[in-house]
């Protein structure tokens, strides 16, 4: 099969170019004039831009929640359907360990649904667990590397996945030894423990205290030492999820100072706000995610972190849930104005690039090569898979998004295959949204309509990182 996309303005590296881009099956085949070239199916890429498929390094599909008593909503087949409907064609989920089971077989598991149902490219981060394990877990941490897992994270909060920098050195000293990116979760677990238990014995246990229990406090000095450990044992760290302005500017001068530190942050923290769902009783739980959407007074610095390179990758952290009622286990409003029981994560997988666009593009000036690298480029350096994507050079992944800057729409819940039944960034207006996308050389959306083509989404086995600045 070939598929030739003509006529766009190609975003290439530093480069914007009007010229045409060839696929031949699952690879990019040629960039430039076609003239003359014949092929199976010709994509109108006029007044668009092509970019590299979307890559999103922080996803939670069928994810195990509240002791593994409840799951995220989306699996891996609805999920990859949303986000190819948004323009991202790879997704990085996690690997996460139940007590009586083995991290191997949890892996195995995780890898065979992808196989069986995803319908873009998936891989995976192994999160370490908190507490003891089935087998052996250095051995199967060994076994996942050869396998392609190249990051693993560790949780600086939340009981039964919290560690202490012991358990930290040690498993960043392995990190380190294996050639692995290593991802922290960075609150500190025990402020956050300590600021909940004064808020609720004082009888503040609506929705929106959320935020007050998740102090910036907490999230900068979690970074903080994260950092420093990272440096003294040697191995690169990657912080997932930036909410704090603090935080992003401390990443940008420990950084400046020599440290091996990478970040990403998500829409929802430089494009919603806590004054958004503060007087929404009960509904506010649609908002709650840790850390947590900060004050409209925390973002014009958040989006200065990223706009100077300060944090890298806009990832989502996407983790869908239903708003449910009183009593329905696993939905955000199963016990209502008690936050420490609604369950942590909003949907963005499917808006992450509209969102990003109107806001970074459209309303603040962003240069559309500064909005593929933080979307896809940068994300696949890190994550040990630029020898495939993040590009549009030939050889490399046919993942190709055919971007339409001037289609003006309303973002709804329900626009999208996900089991998640709500968006925050319902009713926001947005400029501009994928015209086409191939993934894998597979074109799953044509003049904006999503096209399922059934399973046909890889497993990525990644490399170890090796990106700039490393």
């Amino acid at each position: 099969m070939r598929v030739a996309i003509r006529g766009g303005s190609i975003v290439q590296g530093d480069a914007v170019s009007r010229t045409d881009l060839l696929i031949e099956d699952d690879r990019i085949a040629h960039v430039g004039n076609l003239d003359g070239v014949s092929s199976d199916v010709t994509l109108d890429a006029s007044d668009c831009y092509v970019m590299p498929g979307g890559i999103d390094v922080h996803t939670h599909m069928e994810y195990p929640v509240a002791g593994f008593t409840a799951w995220t909503q989306d699996d891996f087949e609805a999920g990859t359907l949303a986000a190819a409907a948004g323009g991202t064609t790879t997704i990085v989920d996690f690997v996460k360990v139940a007590p009586d089971a083995t991290l191997r077989d949890t892996f195995d598991k995780r890898r065979r649904r992808i196989e069986e149902c995803a319908r873009i490219d998936v891989g995976l981060h192994v999160i370490i667990p908190g507490g003891q394990t089935h087998g052996d877990l250095e051995g199967d941490l060994a076994y996942v590397v050869s396998e392609g897992v190249t990051s693993w994270k560790f949780f600086m909060a939340y009981p039964g996945l919290m560690l202490d920098d012991s358990q930290m050195l040690r498993g960043f000293e392995l990190a380190r030894d294996h050639g692995v990116m290593v991802m922290v979760h960075a609150e500190n677990g025990h402020m956050v423990a300590h600021d909940t238990a004064a808020l609720l014995a004082e009888g503040h246990a609506a929705e929106a205290n959320h935020a007050l229990a998740h102090s910036d406090a907490s999230e900068t000095e979690a970074v903080n030492r994260a950092i420093t450990l990272a440096e003294h044992v040697g191995v690169p760290l990657y912080v997932v999820h930036v909410s704090s302005a603090n935080a992003a500017e401390l990443i940008a001068h420990r950084r400046s100072m020599g440290a091996k530190v990478f970040a990403e942050t998500c829409p929802q923290y430089l494009t919603v706000s806590w004054e958004d769902y503060a007087a929404q009783g009960a509904l506010a739980a649609a908002y709650l995610c840790s850390p947590p959407i900060r004050e409209r007074s925390n973002q014009d610095r958040l989006w200065g972190a990223l706009e100077s390179g300060g944090l890298d990758v806009v990832a989502t952290d996407h983790a869908g849930f239903c708003l449910g009622g009183p009593e329905e286990p696993g939905t955000k409003m199963g016990s209502p104005g008690y936050f420490p029981g609604v369950p942590n994560g909003v949907p963005g997988v499917y808006e992450r690039l509209m969102v990003m666009w109107q806001s970074a593009v459209v309303e603040r000036g962003m240069d559309v090569r500064r909005f593929v690298q933080a979307c896809s480029t940068r994300p696949a350096q890190l994550f040990g898979i630029d020898h495939r994507k993040g590009a549009l050079l030939p050889g490399l992944d046919a993942d190709v998004l055919v971007w339409d800057p001037n289609v003006t729409r309303t973002l709804r819940a329900g626009d999208t295959p996900l089991a998640s039944d709500y968006s925050i960034y319902d009713g926001m207006k947005v400029t501009g949204q994928p015209r086409h996308v191939v993934a894998g050389g597979r074109t799953l959306v044509v003049d904006g309509v999503l096209q399922d083509a059934g399973p046909g989404g890889r497993y990525v086995k990644r490399a170890s990182p090796r990106a700039p600045g490393m």
